[in-house]
């Protein structure tokens, strides 16, 4: 029985630390995955010529949102060289 006392208070100390260690671990693998999404969004507009006015109001939309009034004005791109295939 002494064992069994023992081993409840390790599995309680390991969700004590361990459930919030999970917690911010999935945090941010969550925001590094939104991030590699987005950089990749990113490249894929460049290749097809989108101009960085383009880009930035795409990234900028929002569901429901009205328009995209309150983003920089960016300068026109020089063209894009499209890579030989």
């Amino acid at each position: 029985m002494r064992d069994m006392g023992q081993l409840i208070g390790l599995v309680g100390v390991m969700m004590l630390f361990g459930i919030p260690i999970i917690g911010v671990v999935g945090h941010y693998g969550y925001a590094a995955f939104k991030a590699w999404l987005e950089i990749g969004l990113k490249r894929d507009m460049v290749a097809r010529g989108y101009t960085a006015q383009e880009i930035v109001e795409v990234l900028g939309a929002r569901r429901g949102a009205s328009g995209a009034s309150s983003l920089p004005d960016v300068p026109p791109a020089k063209p894009v060289r499209q890579p030989a295939m």
